[in-house]
């Protein structure tokens, strides 16, 4: 990370009133794994929320923390494993905290409300999807409740992979009555979600209409993070935000043209966003 990026942090660590951070998981506090279900946080990153964490539970009108991620909420609070954080799973859809200090076994999750016609049949496509492509080895499909996720990161061909997917889902599709399900956004992932449940841009929406943030720091590094990233902006030029940073993480896979073009700050790794992280930490309690 250069030394203006730190600089460019520890600025916005200067506005006064409340400073929301938002982190995705996956390429931004995890390094990039072919496997999604071996992806750990970098230590780095894991300390640098303990200490937010800490300032926020001292001092819960100066800084909160979310974690806004494609994962299920549960699984995203057993990979960072720090309480006192908003663990947001499923772009948003479902919710969930625990304490510091505390077990992460033990969080609940609360679902968005409207969306229990969609569990069939994200059940049934998670089932059968793997049979009409032969069950291959690189598959991995990851159950969420009201939404299926099919990553095809782990095959040697990921274009044909993820072609492949979307004709199985199809061929599914025609065999089940009119659900709700869609495809959206991502690289490396046909995933699949209600419609009307939104995504990254409605949940950072109702991160900054309920916290009323003076500040946002988030990270990303797919497709779906440059939608808060412009919500983030939107923000700014509307003058509801004193100062926003919006920081694109590239990680092993490259970074898509729009997360770039929607990025204030470009990070090269997940260690990068640690130590941004830190640097806010840093900040922050010098000022206490």
């Amino acid at each position: 990370m250069t030394r203006d990026a730190l600089v460019t942090t520890r600025d916005l660590a200067r506005t006064p009133g409340r400073i929301l951070v938002v982190a995705d998981f996956d390429g931004t506090l995890a390094e990039g794994s072919r496997d999604p279900g071996a992806a750990t946080i970098v230590p780095p990153a894991r300390r640098a929320l303990r200490r937010l964490c800490r300032i926020a539970a001292d001092r819960p009108e100066r800084v909160s923390v979310a974690v806004l991620t494609g994962r299920t909420a549960a699984d995203v609070a057993a990979r960072v494993r720090v309480g006192g954080i908003t663990y947001l799973g499923d772009h948003g859809l479902q919710w969930g905290t625990f304490p510091r200090g505390g077990d992460p076994a033990r969080l609940v999750t609360t679902f968005r409300a409207g969306h229990d016609d969609s569990h069939e049949p994200a059940e049934i496509l998670a089932r059968r999807v793997p049979e009409v492509l032969g069950n291959p080895a690189w598959l991995f499909v990851e159950r969420k409740g009201p939404s299926v996720a099919f990553h095809v990161r782990q095959a040697d061909d990921r274009v044909a992979a993820r072609t492949a997917v979307e004709t199985a889902i199809a061929a599914v599709d025609r065999e089940l009555p009119p659900h709700e399900l869609a495809h959206y956004r991502g690289r490396l992932v046909v995933d699949l979600r209600p419609r009307s449940a939104g995504g990254k841009r409605e949940a950072v929406e109702a991160l900054l209409a309920d916290l009323r943030p003076a500040a946002v720091i988030a990270f990303g590094d797919d497709i779906s993070d440059a939608d808060g990233f412009a919500v983030l902006h939107e923000a700014r030029r509307a003058g509801s935000l004193d100062a926003a940073l919006a920081v694109a993480v590239t990680g092993p896979h490259g970074m898509p043209d729009e997360v770039r073009a929607a990025a204030d700050l470009l990070l090269a790794t997940p260690r990068d966003a640690a130590r941004a992280l830190a640097a806010l930490a840093s900040e922050l309690e010098r000022e206490a």
